[in-house]
């Protein structure tokens, strides 16, 4: 009868140990269909003696820190941040607008060319992320660039916290996101035994195959964008390469619509 062969953090066990000679990918490793007969802590004990737990403590913290500085260096999260950024330059350009125009309300100085100057600087700088933003969304994310338009699929990443998230969404989560406090008041209405209108899409909706649409025909086009999003993002996530025909469906589907 064979023996099961167990994969532990630090080797194998088939009643007997091997020691892994990497114990940082043994870590890593250490997945088992069947269910441990034994107890892991034991075993380890009698191999490493006292050093046993400061030894998994060690690999343990590493293994994080590895895990920890590749998400943070992935190219999806260098989108989220531009895309943040991008948001709060948004904030700052519009408030700087604002402040400019008071002051030419009130008197001409020199300051207001400083504001100029400085909002000048800002819009090029706005410009430079945007370039960023879909460049790295054409790399990695060639499919969803193309359904969703380089800001659309930009902001689902961000909001999702990955690619890899949001390819693993259901496509209802895709076509509301954004929308949640909408969501949430006509859930609570609804609760109450109340009437409400449920959100039909959230950021999607400024997609011109939506926001181009009459609005009852609006929800339509948004399940079929989220669908196909959903798709596009899976497609990226686990093949990276793009689809043909996939933007063709989403057309057809628009133009449909459209004329019905």
């Amino acid at each position: 009868m064979q023996k099961l062969s167990y994969n532990l953090w630090f080797g194998k066990f088939n009643g007997e140990v091997e020691v892994s000679k990497d114990l940082k990918q043994s870590f890593k490793s250490a997945r088992n269909d069947a269910p441990l007969q034994f107890n892991v802590s034991e075993i380890g004990l009698k191999i490493f003696g006292n050093n046993y737990y400061n030894l998994l403590r060690k690999i343990a913290i590493d293994v994080a820190e590895e895990k920890v500085e590749k998400e943070l260096k992935s190219d999806d999260k260098y989108v989220i941040v531009l895309v943040k950024a991008l948001e709060q330059l948004d904030e700052a350009i519009n408030a700087l607008k604002e402040k400019k125009e008071d002051l030419e309300l009130v008197r001409e100085t020199e300051i207001q060319e400083e504001f100029a100057n400085t909002l000048e600087k800002l819009e090029r700088l706005r410009l430079r992320i945007e370039d960023e933003i879909a460049s790295v969304m054409e790399k990695i994310a060639p499919n969803l660039t193309e359904i969703a338009g380089v800001k659309i699929g930009a902001k689902l990443i961000e909001r999702f916290g990955s690619l890899e998230n949001l390819a693993k969404a259901p496509a209802s989560k895709i076509q509301i996101i954004g929308a949640e406090r909408s969501l949430y008041r006509a859930l609570a209405k609804i609760r109450k035994g109340k009437e409400a209108k449920v959100p039909k899409h959230g950021i999607i909706f400024a997609h011109g195959f939506i926001r181009n649409l009459p609005k009852h025909k609006r929800g339509k086009m948004a399940r079929f964008l989220a669908a196909k999003i959903s798709i596009a993002s899976k497609i990226d996530f686990f093949r990276g390469e793009l689809e043909e025909g996939l933007y063709e469906s989403l057309k057809n589907r628009f133009e449909r619509l459209r004329r019905a």
